[in-house]
């Protein structure tokens, strides 16, 4: 009795055990060398990052303006940005000084939740552990999620592609009628509108359209729309912080957001980009890597040799995600029509290609009852293989896809107070034809003195009196204290900051702090978060404990 429990208990690890080496060895080509292939939009999270490290380690809420980095343009990204979740990559910079071994941390926190949330999904599915570990695989290793955490250092956005499992999981459980699924679906949901609101925003409308389908079909009834009322308000309030905060700024500025065209995928790109095991950079040629658009292949043809399983939907799903990225379509016109927000490229999608792809192939090998064991060890392993390759190729190579340099971990560190952001969140003079209000005056040089999370120290040379204009933005709704050669300025600029300098030097400080409803919409978010954390553990445990209690009773 006591091996068999004990070879039971066994077998619960290897799951586990799996995920742990598997983050090892997934995050470890990435910082070969002692080094880290750093892009712009890296240096854009590594900035905010530090920017909220620094409030936390002063135990405040940062402000709704940067001060460090990104230009110094005082740019809202702390408010429009979420950072809540980023936490993962916050967190490490506590314990550990090294600035590259608390990024390598972090990023090994992010490759073993990615997988522990699939894992979490495939085992609603299947109780193997072979077609678990499968599924963990093709999730993990998909050329997508690679590009997303190295190439195009998206951390915001590759937070939420570790999330969309636990939102799909929620969404399964409402359909089959589990009491926890809002638990589910409103805690994933919130934790991704804690760190990538256009992620939020496309899983909202996938699910809105699932729901409208499932209409047509008669299978939503009362008891489905409420646990999806329910969630949804647990979504909110985990999220509040974050929505509020971009509520704030948002319906009090005319802001830059990030836009432009939506980018399409080019198949004859495409299949440059996977004959080569490429993750580059390149909208053109986002994918989810051969070995996975091979299995998509093989699943679509087996949609008309077999007419039975789960499998067939998900499968379904997953091509026509893939192939509706393509050029083939005219996305652009589209995209004309909606202006409150922008894809910008539709390799987006492949985040829910991936999913259903996993989903698919996880209820097909449940539902055949075939023989498992090798086929899945030989897929894990060749899709593993590629995948570090690929990642371990991009790291080596000198690629021609965009700014990209080495850095060590003092380079990290200056690279993220010198990181460099355009107009992203600034103020607009004029909305149609999207004019910054960050503007610098002619015959004014500016030099950096200091830079903390809530004050920037600034050097200011003119060569005659004047009224001069700073590419600093100034939002309305933001509490600003400023500071010229000694003397308080009350008098700031509508958009951007404008002071009236004296001939020759210059010293000008800028300080903000987190507003007072900060910390309140933030106390909600934590225990909106923690309350349905405890719920969910609460109906968990519940079942496993008044099981032992009545096997002791007996």
């Amino acid at each position: 009795m006591i091996n068999k429990n004990f070879r039971k208990e066994l077998q619960r690890l290897i799951p586990f055990s799996f995920i742990a080496i598997v983050s090892i060895v997934s995050t470890v080509p990435a910082f070969t060398g002692g080094k880290f292939k750093l892009n712009y939009d890296g240096q854009f999270h590594l900035a905010r990052f530090e920017d909220v490290y620094m409030a936390l380690l002063h135990f405040r809420l940062p402000p709704l303006v940067n001060l460090i980095g990104l230009s110094q343009h005082g740019l809202a990204v702390n408010g429009m940005y979420p950072w809540l979740t980023g936490l993962i990559f916050i967190i490490p910079k506590f314990f550990i000084h090294n600035y590259m071994y608390a990024l390598g941390t972090g990023f090994f926190i992010l490759n073993f939740l990615t997988m522990f949330c699939v894992y979490w999904l495939t085992r609603y599915v299947t109780r193997n552990i072979w077609i678990q570990v499968l599924g963990i695989s093709l999730y993990q290793f998909n050329a997508y999620h690679l590009t997303l955490m190295y190439s195009r250092i998206a951390l915001g956005e590759a937070i939420a592609y570790m999330l969309l499992p636990v939102v799909l999981l929620g969404c399964l459980k409402i359909w089959n009628k589990d009491p926890n699924g809002w638990l589910y679906l409103g805690l994933g949901m919130g934790a991704i509108a804690n760190t990538h609101v256009l992620s939020l925003i496309m899983a909202a409308g996938l699910i809105f359209s699932v729901e409208t389908v499932r209409i047509f079909q008669r299978k939503l009834d009362r008891t489905e729309f409420l646990a999806y009322l329910k969630a949804g308000g647990l979504s909110v309030l985990s999220g509040f912080y974050s929505l509020v905060n971009i509520y704030w700024l948002s319906s009090r500025n005319l802001l830059n957001n990030p836009s432009g065209p939506w980018v399409t995928i080019k198949p004859n790109v495409l299949l440059q980009a996977l004959l080569n095991n490429s993750i580059v950079e390149d909208a053109n040629s986002f994918n989810i890597g051969f070995l996975p658009v091979l299995v998509l292949i093989i699943f679509t043809g087996l949609l008309f040799t077999s007419r039975e399983g789960s499998w067939r939907i998900w499968t379904v799903a997953a091509f026509i995600s893939f192939i509706s990225t393509f050029s083939w379509f005219p996305w652009q016109l589209v995209a004309n029509q909606i202006t409150f927000v922008s894809i910008q490229f539709l390799g987006r999608f492949l985040s829910f290609t991936a999913l259903f792809l996993t989903m698919a192939v996880v209820c097909y090998f449940e539902e055949q009852k075939i023989k498992t064991k090798d086929i899945s060890f030989a897929i894990t392993f060749l899709v593993m293989i590629t995948g570090i390759c690929a990642v371990h190729s991009y790291h080596g190579e000198k690629t021609n896809d965009g700014f990209k340099v080495w850095v060590n971990a003092e380079q990290l560190k200056s690279s993220t107070y010198s990181s460099f952001l355009g107009n992203d969140y600034a103020p607009l003079n004029n909305k149609k034809e999207r004019l910054s209000a960050l503007v610098q005056s002619a015959g004014i040089k500016m030099e950096v003195k200091k830079q903390s999370y809530n004050k920037l120290q600034l050097r200011l040379t003119v060569s005659k009196n004047g009224n001069y204009s700073l590419p600093i933005a100034r939002y309305t709704g933001v509490r600003y204290r400023a500071v010229l050669n000694g003397k308080k300025i009350l008098s700031l600029g509508k958009k951007n900051i404008k002071l009236k300098l004296l001939k020759g030097t210059n010293d000008f400080s800028l300080s903000s702090e987190a507003p007072a409803s900060s910390y309140i919409t933030m106390a909600i978010s934590l225990l909106a978060t923690f309350g349905g954390v405890l719920m969910l553990l609460r109906r968990f445990f519940r079942p496993k404990i008044e099981k032992k209690i009545s096997d002791n009773n007996e």
